[in-house]
C-alpha cells in the first residue's frame, strides 16, 4: 500500500493536520470514494461486461478513474476490507486491523494449523505495540527490497554449489593423501578452509544485500524507510516494525541462514567423496521447502527452509509452541541455522581431521 495518502487524501489532507485526524481522514474518505465507484457502477448499465479500453473510450477516463479504477484497486480493496472485517463495520482502521487478525487466529494459520492459546496470547502482545494511528506514506523502494529477500533464500543455492568441494575437493583431487599426514595439514587447515568459507559466505551475502537494497532504493526513492510496516504489507500484518528495521532483519536474518546452509555444506563435504550429491543435498532441501508449500499440513515444515522461510519471514503470522513457549517464524529460522552453524562446523572439521587416508 505505499500509494496510501497521497491517493486517498489527495486535496483533501493539510500538511498540519494530526496523525489522529489524518486516519479519520482516510476512513471517511475511502469509504465515500468506494461507495460512489459503486453506486455509479451499478447505475451504468453493462459496465461489468466492458474492458477497462472500452469504458476509457465509451465513459472517458475520468468515468473510468471514479468506477473500475477504484473497484479495482488493492489500496480500497485493503482499506475497506480491513473495516469490514468487524461485525458490525469497524469504526477505525484499528479495530478492522485487529478484527483480521482475530479472525486469523480462530480459523488458524492457513486455515489448517489451530493456534493454541499460548500463540493467540504471543500474537496479540505483538499487535498490542503496533503504534497507531498509522503514519502514511510512499516507501516503494524500500517496499520491493523487502518483497525480494526470498530470492536471497534461493541465492543460499549458489552459495552451496560454490562451498560443495571446500572438503570433498580434497578428495575428488586426492590431495587429501598428501596434506593430512603433515600436522599442520591435519590441525590448521581444516580450520583454514572453515574461516575461508565463512568469509565468502559473509562477502557473498553482504553483495547480494547491498546489490537488492541498492538498486530498488535506486529506482524507486529512498523515502518510507521509517514507516510502519503494516502500510507495505498489509493492515493485519502483526509485526510493530518500521519498513527499514523489517528490511534490516530480514537480510540479517537471511545472513544467519546462509551461514547455517554454509556449515551443514561444509559438514556434507567433509564426509562425502564428491562435489555432486555436496550441492545436490543444500538444493534438494531448498526447494522440498517450496514444494511443501503447497501442501498446507506441511506449510509449517516447509517454512523452515530457506527459500521458504525467508520469503514469507515477517509476512505471515506462522508460529511454533511448545506447551506455553511461542516462537514466531523469525525467531524459528535464526534458532534453527545458528543451531546449524555452531553443531556442523566442529562435526565437519573434525570429520575431515579423522579422514582415513589411503
Amino acid at each position: 500500500m505505499p500509494r496510501a495518502l497521497v491517493v486517498c487524501c489527495e486535496g483533501v489532507v493539510a500538511d498540519n493536520v494530526s496523525a489522529t485526524n489524518i486516519s479519520e481522514i482516510v476512513t471517511v474518505h475511502t469509504h465515500t470514494t468506494l461507495d460512489r465507484a459503486d453506486r455509479l457502477s451499478q447505475e451504468t448499465e453493462g459496465l461489468y461486461d466492458l474492458s477497462n479500453q472500452e469504458i476509457v473510450e465509451r465513459y472517458g477516463l475520468t468515468f473510468w478513474q471514479e468506477t473500475r479504477g477504484v473497484l479495482e484497486d488493492g489500496y480500497y480493496m485493503e482499506i475497506v476490507g480491513t473495516l469490514d472485517s468487524a461485525s458490525p463495520r469497524a469504526a477505525s482502521l484499528e479495530d478492522g486491523a485487529r478484527a483480521r487478525i482475530d479472525n486469523s487466529l480462530e480459523s488458524g494459520f492457513w486455515g489448517s494449523h489451530p493456534y493454541t492459546d499460548a500463540e493467540k496470547t504471543y500474537w496479540r502482545g505483538l499487535v498490542d505495540d503496533i503504534a497507531w494511528p498509522l503514519e502514511w506514506g510512499y516507501d516503494g523502494g524500500w517496499h520491493y527490497a523487502l518483497t525480494w529477500k526470498g530470492f536471497s533464500g534461493l541465492a543460499i543455492i549458489a552459495l552451496c554449489i560454490a562451498l560443495s568441494g571446500v572438503f570433498a575437493g580434497e578428495y575428488r583431487d586426492r590431495t587429501v593423501a598428501v596434506v593430512l599426514p603433515t600436522r599442520r595439514g591435519k590441525n590448521a587447515l581444516p580450520i583454514a578452509k572453515a574461516v575461508a568459507a565463512f568469509l565468502f559466505t559473509t562477502g557473498y551475502w553482504f553483495v547480494l544485500a547491498v546489490a537488492i537494497m541498492a538498486i530498488h532504493v535506486g529506482i524507486y526513492g529512498n523515502e518510507g524507510w521509517d514507516l510502519p510496516l503494516q502500510v507495505t504489507l498489509g493492515l493485519d500484518n502483526p509485526y510493530p516494525l518500521t519498513v527499514g528495521q523489517a528490511v534490516a532483519a530480514s537480510y540479517a536474518l537471511g545472513y544467519l541462514v546462509a551461514l547455517g546452509m554454509a556449515a551443514l555444506t561444509l559438514l556434507l563435504s567433509s564426509r562425502l567423496q564428491s562435489t555432486m550429491p555436496v550441492a545436490i543435498v543444500p538444493m534438494t532441501f531448498v526447494f522440498l521447502g517450496v514444494i511443501g508449500l503447497f501442501s498446507t499440513p506441511l506449510a509449517k515444515a516447509a517454512l523452515l527452509t530457506p527459500f521458504s522461510g525467508l520469503s514469507y519471514a515477517f509476512d505471515t503470522m506462522a508460529s511454533y509452541a511448545i506447551g506455553p513457549v511461542v516462537a514466531g517464524l523469525p525467531m524459528m529460522l535464526a534458532a534453527l541455522y545458528g543451531i546449524m552453524l555452531i553443531a556442523f562446523v566442529p562435526l565437519a572439521i573434525g570429520s575431515f581431521r579423522k579422514h582415513q587416508v589411503a
